[in-house]
């Protein structure tokens, strides 16, 4: 027998109780199975209830969705897993001789021979490892100075940065550097002063400035890459890192 009680009390409960559990209550309070079965369908029926024989056919779908997409992930890291890593470039070291004399060794493979007590720090400014910076300094040397031109004459640091080179199709390279260099400073409003100069058998162009802030810049064309070394002062120091370097592709190597 239907009971409009039952029925508002099951319409009320449904959703938040399973209806196995509901008969046990119920019958616990002496509601007997048929009055529950015929009271249930009404519920079931009722403005309140009427969507939870929907319900179930959406979860099971979210379910399996959700499976979906667990499955599709886990492919994906285990196919990434899989891969062959990418090969590592060629690291920079720094090589001591039977002499006692250290040097450093680039990406690219050029050679700058180390003075004494010296160090070099490299590092890259991109993902692709195209730009390659590498402090050259005395041993011990905080790198957090590295940030700061204005100490590198004081603590005798010199920097290199070494990219690809933009006149490395151009016969007349060294002149459109020197344009370029002097316009820069120019702009900046500089005082300064270019010169040409020879590493071996490399070409390039070095432009000391006084004012605003006083170094030296240092750019060497190689076949394919630039060296740009930089200096708070053209010392003994700088000078003898700068002609040390050994391009692989010049001559003299």
């Amino acid at each position: 027998m239907v009971k409009p009680d039952l029925v508002a009390y099951l319409s009320t409960n449904l959703k938040k109780h399973p209806i196995d559990e509901l008969r046990r209550q119920l019958a616990h309070e002496g509601v007997s199975d048929v009055d529950f079965d015929d009271s249930l369908k009404a519920a079931m029926h009722s403005p309140t209830t009427a969507g939870l024989g929907r319900e179930a056919p959406s979860r099971a779908s979210l379910v399996f969705l959700v499976a979906g997409v667990m499955l599709v992930a886990a492919l994906a890291a285990y196919m990434t897993l899989r891969r062959e890593p990418p090969p590592e470039p060629p690291p920079s070291t720094t090589v001591i001789s039977a002499t006692g004399e250290s040097a450093f060794v680039g990406k690219t493979g050029y050679v700058i021979r180390l003075p004494k007590s010296y160090e070099a720090i490299a590092a890259f400014k991109d993902e692709k490892q195209t730009t390659e910076t590498v402090h050259f300094c005395r041993t011990g040397t905080d790198p957090t100075n590295f940030l700061h031109k204005g100490l590198f004459g004081q603590l005798g640091i010199v920097r290199l940065e070494v990219r690809p080179n933009p006149f490395a199709q151009s016969l007349s390279g060294q002149e459109r550097l020197a344009r370029g260099v002097a316009a820069e400073h120019s702009a900046r409003g500089d005082k300064f002063t270019v010169k040409n100069v020879q590493v071996s058998s490399l070409r390039g162009v070095q432009v000391t400035t006084e004012l605003p802030e006083s170094g030296v810049e240092t750019f060497i064309l190689g076949e394919t890459v630039m060296y740009q070394f930089y200096g708070g002062q053209e010392d003994e120091i700088y000078r003898d890192i700068v002609n040390s370097l050994r391009d692989p592709h010049a001559e003299t190597l």
